[in-house]
């Protein structure tokens, strides 16, 4: 008795040809870390700020820290700041000290001096 009421072909080990896959394709390796885009940052009780997607930090006082990211700059200002651990390599980055604000603003490209004049 056959119950099995697919008209689709039915390979010689009993499976179905049609559902077939190669699941060797679909699954990412484990050697490449995967690119990373954007940027994730944590504020812990305004005393300490942690973040991912870090490219440069040209400037950083006690007052104000400058963070280059990706198409975007971060300005944290706030008291007592201190860089704890900047890994430009992983593009990670710990602060500790208050934290008052947070401030994004785009990176433009530079455009001529004619350009800005006729704007």
């Amino acid at each position: 008795m056959d119950f099995s009421t697919s008209k689709q072909p039915i390979n010689k080990n009993g499976s179905n040809s049609t559902k077939t896959q190669n699941l060797s394709e679909k699954q990412p390796s484990a050697t490449a870390p995967a690119p990373q885009k954007g940027h994730k940052l944590e504020l812990d009780h305004e005393r300490a700020m942690s973040m991912t997607g870090v490219k440069d930090v040209p400037v950083f006082t006690d007052k104000n820290i400058t963070v280059r990211l990706e198409g975007e700059t971060l300005l944290v200002t706030g008291q007592n700041l201190a860089v704890k651990t900047l890994d430009i390599e992983n593009g990670k980055l710990q602060v500790t000290g208050r934290v008052f604000s947070l401030k994004y603003t785009a990176q433009s490209t530079p455009t001529s001096f004619i350009k800005r004049i006729f704007k």
